[in-house]
Order: C-alpha cells, then structure tokens, then sequence
C-alpha cells in the first residue's frame, strides 16, 4: 500500500534504470522534481508513460515522523548523517526521525521527508537525495543489483577495469586521464554489478563526474564552462562527460582488471599484480557486503565478489608523480591490463 493515499501535485512517474522500472509518487511538484533529478544523476530516465514498477519509491514531506522499532539493530552509519536500522522485515534510513523505511521483500520505499527543508538539510544538498540513494542501493540488492564504489572504464569490445579504492587514492585523477586518452567510462564512483549469461557485469550508477575545482589546474579542458554543484557532495563540480568527451559514455562493461590504486611520491608509478585476497578485501570494503545481513543476499553478493575476481585480474597501482605529469602514462601502464 503507498504510504500517501493520494499524490496530490507530484502524481505518479515511472523511471528505468538499467531495464528496471521504478515508479516513484510523491505528494508535491516540488518533491517529485527533487526525486527525479535524483534518479536522473543515478542514470535513471523517464518513462513517457506510467507502468507499474518493479520498485516502488512513495516520498513526501509529512508531519508523521518514523519509529525504529527497539527491536531493531542497527547496521551503522550512511551518508549525510544517516543511521540505518534493520528489522526482520524492514531497514530504517533515518536521521532525526525522518527517513525512509524499506521494505525489500515488496520492493518498496516509503520516503518522509520534514515539512519543510531546514538549513542543515541544504548543508547536505538535501536529505532527499540520499534517502532516494539508500532505498535504492538496498532494494536493488534483493534483485541480483550490488552496487560497488568504483570508478570503472573499458575499451573496445567492452573490455573493463575498475579503479576500486577510497578518497585520496589517485582514483578520480587517473579515471579522467584515461577517458583524456579515448577510454570509455562508466562512472567515477559507483557501479552495479550484476551476474549475466557471459559473467559478471558492471552497469553505471552515475554517469556525470563528480570533481574538485582544483581538478581544473591538471585539466583545463574543465574550464570551458560553469559546472553546478554536485547532488552528493556540494564542494565539487558535477561534471556532464557528454560535453567534454562526446560518445564515450558506455553504459555497462565486462571487467577483466581490477585496479587497488595508492598515491606514492615517487617519480614514476609502478603496477604489480595484487594477490585475491587483497582484491576480495577491497571489493568487500567499497560495497558495504555487511549492510545486508540475511544469509541469502550477502552469500550472492560474496559468490559474485569472488567470481569477479576470476573472470578479472588483480593489480595494485602505486600512483607517481607521471600520473600527474604525463597524462598518457595511466594509458600505457593500465592498456595491457584489459588487453585480449
């Protein structure tokens, strides 16, 4: 049952994300313009006419606030200050008693907004957003979708290498130097990853850049037009590749290397194969395989982590200072890696 018994101004719209539809409801204009443009930087697209979905979103700006049950356990922190709760038959994403609670069985999210924006949630470039995120990021989960902090790119026949690493590592500054050098991309941040036919697959979850300002001193090519602020971190520029680097958007890939970077000092950068085991830690830190605790869901995505690395190979790149100096080194050191 949709948690808003009626849609008032925001209606009823319907959004596909990778052939997932995602029917969203929301009780203002204002709200549903927020939530699409929220899915919109996710890589989700408008569906001319409403269908049912195989998620349902119901977001809204109410005086009921949400009640984590006190049976609830709670499975850590999320963005934007978010606590996240976990009930045999729900997750609570909440943060001063507003949030969404996420039922993954009926693939649906109930999203309650305060009643009106506060400063802190403009702080934040909205609650909204990453309420949208959250839901999104565990309800795809129940359906064989596992999302992965990476950046990821691939070169012809679609042949991959993620960049799986956390803040300060090289990994934003070697992503642009390889899409500099005719890469495509997928993303800078996320992907999902999903078991096919022919093995594990990636699928962009952000297709715009998210990059510093300071990005522009090692890239002119950023300065050639004002960037907005981006949705999940309002200090950096969401940056649209489809202006700078026209036709190189690629929306999936099969990865063959897996790329652990680290900033070094040294002059020159240097790639070495990286054991499995230190792959599967890395994989495991950057998709949060804890905050689904059910046997059945975190065997899956354990399973696949561990396929993914005997389809792709593992390496660990310390990154000099050539990365810097020399934007085609990244091309030449990481082109073999996804070679036939």
């Amino acid at each position: 049952m949709p948690f808003f018994l009626r849609a008032a101004d925001g209606g009823t719209k319907t959004f596909c994300l990778h052939g997932v539809r995602i029917e969203v409801r929301s009780n203002t204009a204002a709200v549903a313009d927020q939530v699409a443009e929220a899915l919109q930087y996710k890589g989700a697209t408008p569906v001319e006419s409403p269908q049912a979905g195989d998620l349902q979103l119901d977001v809204g700006r109410a005086q009921e606030r949400i009640s984590v049950p006190d049976a609830a356990d709670c499975l850590g922190n999320g963005q934007a200050d978010l606590r996240i709760w976990r009930t045999a038959e729900a997750f609570y994403v909440e943060r001063d008693a507003f949030g969404a609670v996420i039922h993954p069985n009926d693939a649906t999210a109930r999203i309650i907004l305060p009643p009106a924006p506060s400063e802190r949630d403009a702080a934040h470039r909205d609650l909204l957003f990453y309420l949208v995120t959250h839901s999104l990021v565990l309800l795809l989960r129940y359906r064989g979708w596992f999302a992965l902090h990476t950046a990821a790119l691939a070169q012809d026949r679609g042949r991959g290498l993620l960049l799986v690493a956390t803040r300060d590592s090289g990994k934003s500054t070697t992503a642009l130097n390889l899409v500099r050098s005719g890469w495509r991309h997928l993303s800078d941040d996320t992907v999902l990853l999903r078991r096919t036919s022919g093995g594990v697959r990636a699928w962009s979850f952000r297709r715009d850049f998210c990059v510093d300002p300071e990005a522009a001193e090692l890239f002119p090519e950023l300065k050639t037009r004002s960037w907005p602020p981006s949705l999940s971190n309002s200090s950096k520029w969401r940056v649209d590749m489809r202006h700078l680097y026209p036709g190189q958007f690629v929306a999936s890939c099969r990865p063959r290397a897996i790329v652990l970077p680290e900033i070094t000092k040294a002059p020159l950068s240097t790639l070495e194969p990286a054991l499995p085991i230190d792959g599967l830690a890395a994989l495991t830190r950057q998709s949060a395989l804890l905050l689904t605790p059910e046997r059945g869901v975190a065997s899956r995505q354990l399973t696949l982590l561990r396929d993914l690395l005997q389809q792709a190979s593992c390496y660990r790149l310390r990154a000099g200072r050539d990365l810097i100096e020399q934007p085609e080194a990244a091309h030449n050191l990481l082109s073999p890696c996804v070679a036939e």
